[in-house]
């Protein structure tokens, strides 16, 4: 039994056709382990915060452009950005 176990090893892990299996279990674990876990858009939007735009001029290569926050109905847009925790700081916040 000891001498079957032994001789199933050699043929997995010193041919080349036991090479090749063991590779490719050793990818599809490995793809398995790395998958995207969400469906359709994963990025996460957050608005800055009020007092982070308000009165602040902004420079994007040669314009410069002034944000002057106000309300609207939500119902009406699509992709609405979350706000954040002033505490925190995402990726994305504006930084000064």
């Amino acid at each position: 039994m000891a001498e079957l176990i032994r001789l199933a090893i050699n043929k997995l892990f010193y041919t080349t056709m036991g090479q090749l299996i063991v590779s490719v279990i050793f990818g599809l674990a490995l793809a398995f382990v790395f998958r995207r876990v969400c469906t359709g858009d994963c990025t996460l939007y957050y608005a800055p915060h009020f007092d982070e735009v308000n009165d602040h001029i902004f420079k994007l290569e040669d314009t410069c452009y002034a944000y002057f926050p106000h309300m609207v109905d939500c119902e009406k847009y699509e992709n609405i950005l979350e706000p954040y925790s002033i505490n925190d700081k995402p990726e994305n916040k504006i930084g000064k």
